[in-house]
């Protein structure tokens, strides 16, 4: 694991003793890993869970195999005891794991860039038409697409958003890149090949997320 920004650990999911990870996962991470189809996929995941694991357990100062998980109402996880936030997500042979200190919340994700797919078809349903717009002007549609999903996930998983955040909060590159009103985005570089993104938001007194601005 490395770190790739003050928020963001980066993961290389292929290790040849992906194996060794398997013991800091849960009875029910390890059934989870079990169910999937590939020894690919059962590794990944794997590699996956336990590096989060891993890294929480530094910052908190617990066994990592002894964390234990909560869900939100909308099915994010959460750690039960401590207010440290965090977000996972992995894309083929790469993880990346957000944490946030108390008061913000963290959203990232990471996407393998592929060209098989027609991007501006899906970009009209999905984006905002301005970065439609965008998209059928650059020099590499298909990447500068998974560029701006990157972005819009991370918003959707630190905000709770929602799937209507895909489309209703546009990603602007004028100064500081933005999604929606949140001045916090920032596009990692993970590996060749991939896109990735991350996003805090600061948390109301209310309890729900409001899009950091600082």
């Amino acid at each position: 694991m490395d770190v790739t920004d003050p928020f963001v650990w980066r993961v290389h999911l292929d290790q040849p003793d992906g194996a060794r990870w398997a013991p800091l996962l849960s009875g029910s991470e390890r059934a989870r890993a079990a169910a999937l189809a590939t020894p690919v996929e059962r590794r990944r995941f794997t590699v996956a869970h336990a590096a989060l694991r891993a890294v929480l357990g530094g910052l908190t100062g617990l066994p990592p195999a002894d964390l234990v998980f909560g869900a939100e109402h909308n099915g994010r996880p959460y750690l039960v005891g401590h207010p440290v936030d965090f977000n996972l997500s992995h894309s083929e042979e790469w993880a990346l794991i957000g944490v946030a200190p108390p008061g913000l919340r963290v959203g990232v994700d990471v996407e393998r860039v592929r060209d098989d797919l027609d991007h501006l078809a899906m970009a009209r349903h999905l984006y905002h038409p301005a970065e439609v717009d965008h998209l059928t002007r650059a020099a590499s549609p298909e990447e500068e697409y998974f560029r701006l999903w990157c972005a819009k996930e991370a918003y959707v998983k630190a905000t709770g958003a929602g799937l209507a955040g895909l489309r209703n909060a546009p990603v602007t590159r004028e100064g500081n890149a933005t999604v929606g009103s949140s001045r916090s985005l920032r596009w990692l570089d993970v590996a060749p090949g991939y896109a990735g993104a991350v996003v805090t938001t600061a948390v109301t007194t209310a309890g729900t997320p409001a899009p950091r601005t600082g």
